[in-house]
């Protein structure tokens, strides 16, 4: 039985109306005891009674404790866990003895009032008292156990016309579950400029996508999210403050921290589950990770208490790997686990640390990720085969001796379209940046299709429900009982359009003096980084893509016949250095400085720097300043401090690019690998699709010929590519396609060719 011994207030009166069926009969014997107990212990816990009118009544039955987790409420006195709690005892005929407990430490409307013909209320037990099992109250007043089977879904990975597509195969897995990160950086690119309303930016109609799925969701809203996403999901210009300290206490973070989430929080509470009846998000995250970052329960306890502030009142959870977990936890919050392999150990682990606590793997990782240059992976050490992961799966959900709520990490990992992708760095590591796909073998791929995997949860969640046939499953009201049952999920047509060739191009001198393509700026006391880049009166400095700097004086400092040289202590990342409109030097991210001679007959000199992603994990996050981070010296001796800085971040998209020098493709140098000594260029492939119902999801394939830079179909950014793999093709949605006239830009650094491909299926090296 769960007390109420670490709400703050409950509910004033218990309003026979609401407790009892409405034929009135006697109490019997054991429910008399049963209605004592309950009043003593709302008179023993030390609670300040309210006197906020309780109409919000909810029920939970007993019978569906876990009963080798239960234990001594009086052991535990912690305080407020802002946490909905019931709880209640059923007599020999099942009628329900209930009541509803709740923080109401700030006044507000919860507009919970249950009357007869609610079906679809979900419990959760006391986090603080143990979290012992879950449920939903069904239409005959009785608790049927609810177990979350969830997966994670980033809708900022995904356009927003397959979120139907992509959630309705994740419901027909067995899933009933839909888990996603918000990216700050996303939804508030600029200081006080919010997205919430348009494509990728459109969380209110993914929110309430899933609803109408009759699906529920998991949201992290922490200010970072790792996910692999460009620093983690904060936003760079929080980094135009030199002395910035990220995830802490730092009151200028927590002040930007503030404000975004006086916008998003408000969205996020009409959607929760437990508060209009017409949401379906059941938890939050506090924090993502945060003991492998630190241990200030300060921070934390800040978060919550915006939270609060802002009305959310479903559960709260923290999330960490098994070492991490006591620095990443609150005390009184729901504690989970990342982990994938060795399931016995996490979870033993988690017990441990937890041992009242319903058990939640937040993130089962269900593959991994890759880096530029690195192999491709299929788990975090090496291969994770699909029958390795069927035997984890079974051991989790079939042959555990507790009760374990999961979610699939990724469940769909889409893509990391235009410069979202992020990278890392550890203290024994260089930096190590992200390829553009998320696919992250993931149970459903890229291009949203069924793999090994799939099939494996579909089965595995079958067996799950044979063996637990009063789980309730969905989202709904409940006028008959759920039953999951296997349907074969669709696969998406792939299109195969040959070979496009390259019509036109645009020097690098042309792209700099196109102030569509680029926005420049007068620096007297640089080089500057990207982010302390900007215009007068503006508070956002350059964010992603291209950084470049231009000096018109140093001819003044050379002398014939002498060799001079340019030292730069720090940069990042890769460089390319033009002088008189020639490369003279090239470096890559593994490079943290460079030193490069300069000819004697310099006019003017050019540092092109390319950001490949802010760091999205690890203890050096406040180090990931992009561009020039250091003085640019000259003979070791002078420091070039007048600068002409362009920044080439590609926002304002490229189908208004006009005036194309066109490319003369000749047979015989068709394959021909041709260096770009005069800097990057930008090229130019129009193509025609001629019958729209040929138009589906396709790959662009950039042979040898091409080998690093970024790609834009119809003016939207694809992405970076890079011939050093693993990654060698690029999604391509269909929806991004036009029945007549499209067009693709590369933007590359390096070497060219004369045509592109469009092929079907996507290429990575193994």
């Amino acid at each position: 039985m769960v007390d109420c011994l670490s709400c703050q207030s409950c509910c004033g009166s218990l309003r026979s109306s609401k407790l009892y069926p409405k034929e009135k009969r006697p109490l019997s014997r054991k429910r008399a005891a049963q209605k004592l107990y309950l009043q003593q212990q709302i008179q023993n816990s030390n609670v300040e009674r309210s006197t906020f009118s309780c109409d919000s009544l909810s029920c939970v039955s007993s019978n569906v404790q876990s009963k080798t987790k239960r234990r001594d409420a009086n052991n535990n006195k912690n305080t407020n866990n802002n946490n909905n709690v019931s709880t209640s005892m059923a007599d020999e005929q099942n009628h329900v003895l209930e009541f509803y407990l709740f923080d109401i430490s700030h006044e507000r409307n919860l507009n919970l009032k249950i009357d007869s013909n609610d079906k679809r209320l979900i419990i959760f037990y006391n986090i603080s008292n143990g979290l012992f099992t879950i449920g939903i109250r069904n239409g005959k007043k009785k608790i049927r156990p609810f177990r979350i089977l969830s997966g994670s879904l980033h809708y900022f990975r995904v356009l927003p016309q397959s979120w139907p597509d992509r959630i309705e195969k994740m419901k027909k897995a067995g899933l009933n579950t839909i888990e996603t990160y918000i990216p700050w950086n996303l939804h508030e690119p600029e200081m006080g400029t919010y997205k919430f309303t348009e494509g990728l930016t459109d969380l209110v109609s993914f929110l309430k996508l899933v609803h109408q799925h009759q699906m529920f969701t998991i949201i992290r809203p922490s200010g970072y999210i790792c996910a692999e996403w460009e620093w983690g999901g904060l936003p760079s210009w929080l980094l135009q403050d030199d002395h910035m300290r990220v995830r802490s206490t730092h009151p200028n973070f927590l002040k930007a921290l503030r404000n975004y989430y006086s916008i998003l929080l408000p969205i996020l509470s009409e959607h929760q589950y437990n508060r209009h009846g017409q949401g379906s998000i059941i938890a939050f995250q506090i924090e993502n990770e945060y003991g492998g970052y630190g241990d200030d329960k300060n921070y934390l306890e800040a978060i919550r208490s915006i939270y609060s502030e802002y009305y959310l009142n479903e559960l709260f959870f923290t999330s960490d790997n098994r070492f991490d977990l006591a620095k990443g936890a609150l005390d009184d919050v729901w504690a989970t686990v990342n982990f994938q392999r060795n399931v016995k150990e996490n979870i033993d682990k988690l017990v441990e640390f937890r041992p009242m606590h319903h058990l939640m793997i937040s993130e089962y990782w269900t593959g991994w990720f890759d880096y530029w240059g690195g192999t491709h992976q299929t788990g975090q050490n090496g291969e994770y085969s699909a029958k390795d992961f069927e035997q984890d799966l079974e051991e989790i959900l079939l042959n555990s001796k507790y009760e374990i709520s999961l979610n699939f990490y990724m469940f769909f990992g889409g893509t990391n379209f235009g410069f979202t992708s992020g990278g890392h760095h550890f203290p024994t590591a260089k930096y190590s940046p992200l390829v553009t796909s998320y696919d992250y073998d993931a149970p459903l791929s890229e291009a949203g299709d069924p793999t090994d995997k799939y099939f494996i949860i579909q089965n595995v969640i079958k067996k799950f429900y044979e063996q637990n046939p009063n789980l309730i499953v969905y989202n709904h009201e409940r006028a008959i009982d759920d039953k999951f049952e296997i349907i074969k999920p669709s696969i998406s047509k792939k299109g195969a359009l040959g070979k496009i060739n390259i019509y036109g191009s645009k020097t690098f001198e042309q792209i700099l003096n196109d102030d569509i393509l680029t926005k420049k700026y007068s620096v007297h006391n640089g080089p500057l980084n990207m982010e302390q880049v900007k215009a007068e009166n503006q508070t956002i400095g350059a964010s992603q893509g291209f950084i470049v700097y231009t000096n018109n004086k140093i001819q003044n400092l050379l002398k014939e016949n002498e060799e001079h040289f340019i030292a730069i202590p720090a940069v990042a990342d890769n460089t390319i250095v033009v002088a008189n409109g020639k490369v003279i030097f090239k470096s890559l991210h593994t490079d943290n400085s460079i030193k490069f001679t300069v000819p004697s007959d310099t006019l003017n000199l050019t540092i092109i720097v390319e950001n490949m992603g802010r760091i999205n994990y690890g203890s050096t996050l406040d180090r990931s300043r992009k561009g020039i981070l250091d003085k640019v010296l000259f003979d070791n001796k002078i420091e070039l401090t007048e600068w002409t800085v362009h920044v080439l971040g590609f926002r304002q998209g490229m189908s208004s690019i006009t005036d194309w020098n066109k490319l003369n493709i000749d047979d015989k140098d068709a394959n021909t690998i041709n260096d770009l000594t005069n800097g990057p260029q930008l090229f130019y492939a129009p193509f025609h699709i001629e019958n729209e119902k040929t138009i589906q999801n396709t790959y662009l394939s950039l042979n040898a010929q091409w080998t690093k830079g970024v790609a834009f179909i119809n003016g939207f950014n694809l992405g970076r590519y890079w011939s050093i793999g693993p990654q060698l093709t690029l999604y391509i949605p269909k929806e991004l396609l036009f029945k007549g006239f499209n067009h693709i830009q590369l933007f590359e650094l390096y070497t060219y060719g004369k045509s592109i491909e469009l092929v079907d299926t996507p290429v990575i090296h193994a």
